[in-house]
């Protein structure tokens, strides 16, 4: 009967001390083979801090079209690079960037930006959005353009739906490369980022582009490859053509006196998509010239020179 307690009382500390010990060790091995997967090489911000209303990039020495990242929930899609400043006569590799944008409306502050690829750890970047003034401008229209008619308020609201629908959109494939051209020859004559004074009241919306002061009929070029997605005759923005580039990357082009393509055409850089007029809300002949990066209004001017190294 002894022997009989004995073999049970061992049995029974068997159980026990197994249960215990996977209890102390299994989170452990658990722990240990999360911390075997390999950290993302190479990641850097540039630039860094960011100014609201512009554009930044986030780059990887080492990655895949199947990284992917997310800044002010906005996401960023990343394609294969050539490296920059390498030796002569060395190789000079590649690197994976995305690109991000800080929106007008953005408080300064310090955000977030996540970058996750399979296989790797997670990792957690801080960018800094620094304040930026863009000034105010002064505008007279006539009055039945800023109080609208109960037709003209509907009319917006339709196109405001469509617009909308266009500016949402985010395909995965890259569609331009190298630095993005100038849409039209001209100077800046009302900056990104002003807020208006509209006949005296002021606009709580930021001017979302860069107006050139060109004469009515100037062509207008695609700054790059891409496909038209919108295009017609608005109230406010006149005749407009919105241009998908891909990868979340969208180009506007306002208050035009013809419009030479038609949606869903594909468009090569430098092609002239239409001309510059003084069509839907404005004061005179010029081209609104926008960009949304995952829908963040970011300046064009900069932006064009931020490709400039792809």
């Amino acid at each position: 009967m002894l022997k009989k307690y004995l073999a049970d009382f061992l049995a029974l500390f068997l159980v026990l001390f197994l249960a215990l010990g996977s209890l102390f060790l299994w989170p452990n091995a658990l722990s240990l083979a999360a911390n075997e997967a390999p950290a993302i090489e190479g990641v850097r911000v540039v630039p860094s801090p960011l100014d609201r209303g512009t554009a930044g990039l986030v780059e990887l020495a080492k990655g895949g079209a199947d990284c992917a990242g997310e800044f002010t929930g906005r996401l960023i899609f990343f394609f294969e690079d050539q490296k920059e400043n390498r030796a002569p006569g060395r190789d000079p590799g590649t690197r994976w960037v995305g690109l991000f944008g800080a929106d007008i409306t953005l408080k300064p502050g310090t955000y977030p930006l996540t970058v996750t690829c399979p296989g790797f750890k997670a990792q957690t970047l801080k960018v800094t959005v620094r304040d930026k003034s863009y000034g105010v401008r002064n505008i007279k229209v006539p009055a039945k353009q800023v109080d609208l008619s109960p037709e003209d308020q509907a009319r917006a609201a339709q196109e405001k739906v469509l617009t909308d629908k266009a500016l949402a959109t985010v395909s995965p494939v890259r569609l331009w490369s190298g630095a993005f051209l100038e849409p039209v020859n001209g100077s800046v004559n009302s900056s990104f980022g002003r807020q208006t004074r509209l006949n005296g009241i002021l606009n709580p919306r930021p001017h979302a582009g860069a107006d050139f002061l060109t004469p009515i009929g100037t062509p207008v070029k695609a700054p790059a490859k891409g496909q038209v997605i919108l295009e017609g005759d608005h109230f406010f923005s006149g005749k407009a053509i919105y241009i998908d580039h891909g990868q979340g990357l969208i180009s506007m082009y306002f208050h035009l006196s013809e419009i030479l393509v038609s949606s869903g055409a594909m468009v090569d850089k430098g092609q002239v998509i239409g001309k510059t007029g003084q069509t839907g809300r404005v004061t005179g002949p010029h081209l609104h010239y926008g960009v949304y990066l995952n829908g963040a209004r970011i300046d064009p001017i900069p932006f064009r020179k931020l490709t400039t190294q792809f």
